[in-house]
């Protein structure tokens, strides 16, 4: 017993000693590499903080708070793309498009997987490509031989003017040629099927044939009136152009507010989520997109923004029924009744016998029965 206490009283000393070796050892140069070894992994986490402040303030407009919000978040970790991603958006809204496509250029170099950052900076430089030659891409030098070669293909159509980007009118267009495109895609994939079963009439093209013959269930018509024609193996419409066209613009327009969509429709909100706040800060005038961001923050439990959210979407679309009737829910949600009872009783009277207002009367009557808000709307 007596010489396990010895061995034991050694053990202690020894590692006493080594303990103080190590604090003798330790420098401050190489105390303040352990610390940021230690605490490097609580950086990220601290400037997402801030990434999601300055989102919250981007929504409400505050644009000077949410830059302040992005800039301390930068410091704390400067490769922050989700902080930069947002900060180029800002500078996109804000007209200043030359410092937006710089900034994505940067992220992408960070991250060349970044999908936000490519379908912006693409939208970017769609807008920017009379004056894309100024703009400074790649260090290496342009060839001199391509002074004398166009600045876009010849089958691209002129870039539209920067402001039309922010226009809720441009939403209303791509949407129809979104319509157009897919009426397009349908005429094609009949055409080819068409000319696989009748090689010999490969020239002939005709809706009516198509819909005789059972290519096609019904003719389709493009929402502006446009007539659709078959050219260089590829369906044309007099008013959008041809389907590879009309599906390259629709592809860029709408694929961060689609992938919400999937997000949402698969019950994936937070995904969703990111897609729509990114969606309404690079394209603040388009009413639908306002509104999946209200239903998605409405789906999640947040009345308050999702509130803010329905605002500005009937700033954009004063006429939005859903926007209203959903307006209705969370003003009754949160004690308002009155307010949401002059919402519900403005669509009953002037949407009399729609689906609309009929479901307006139906909750009025509800709520003037005494009834509350989740026996009228039970949680699912």
């Amino acid at each position: 017993m007596k010489t396990f206490r010895i061995l034991m009283t050694a053990s202690f000393i020894l590692i006493l000693c080594q303990c103080i070796q190590a604090q003798d050892f330790q420098t401050p140069d190489s105390e303040v590499t352990v610390r940021d070894l230690l605490e490097g992994h609580k950086r990220a986490p601290k400037s997402d903080t801030y990434y999601l402040m300055a989102l919250s303030e981007a929504r409400k407009n505050n644009i000077e708070a949410a830059e302040k919000a992005i800039k301390t978040g930068l410091q704390l970790n400067p490769r922050n793309t989700r902080l930069m991603n947002l900060k180029a958006a800002l500078l996109a809204r804000q007209g200043r498009l030359a410092e937006a496509r710089s900034l994505f250029i940067t992220v992408l170099q960070l991250d060349p997987e970044d999908r936000y950052a490519r379908t912006s900076l693409s939208s970017v430089e769609r807008i920017l490509q009379p004056e894309r030659r100024s703009l400074p891409v790649l260090t290496r030098q342009l060839p001199t031989e391509a002074k004398d070669a166009p600045e876009a293909p010849v089958l691209n159509k002129p870039a539209p003017a920067e402001q039309k980007m922010l226009e809720a009118s441009y939403f209303v267009e791509i949407k129809d040629k979104q319509d157009c495109y897919h009426n397009m895609s349908a005429v094609k994939r009949a055409q080819t099927s068409f000319i696989k079963d009748n090689p010999a009439r490969k020239s002939e093209f005709s809706m009516n044939t198509l819909v005789a013959e059972k290519f096609l269930t019904a003719s389709p018509v493009c929402p502006n009136g446009g007539t659709y024609s078959w050219k260089n193996d590829d369906v044309e419409c007099s008013k959008h152009g041809t389907s590879s066209e009309a599906g390259a613009e629709v592809t860029n327009v709408f694929t961060e507010f689609n992938r919400g969509m999937r997000s949402k429709l698969s019950r994936n909100y937070l995904d969703a989520l990111k897609s729509f706040e990114q969606v309404v800060i690079l394209y603040p005038r388009w009413a639908e997109a306002h509104f999946q961001l209200a239903d998605t923050l409405f789906r999640l439990g947040e009345t308050d923004p999702a509130i803010n959210a329905l605002r500005n979407c009937l700033k954009y679309d004063a006429g939005n029924l859903d926007a209203r009737l959903l307006l209705a829910n969370l003003y009754f949600k949160k004690g308002q009744k009155s307010a949401a009872l002059n919402i519900l009783d403005d669509v009953t009277e002037k949407h009399r016998g729609t689906v609309y207002g009929l479901a307006a009367r139906s909750v009025a009557a509800s709520i003037r029965s005494g009834r509350n808000y989740y026996q009228i709307f039970p949680p699912n």
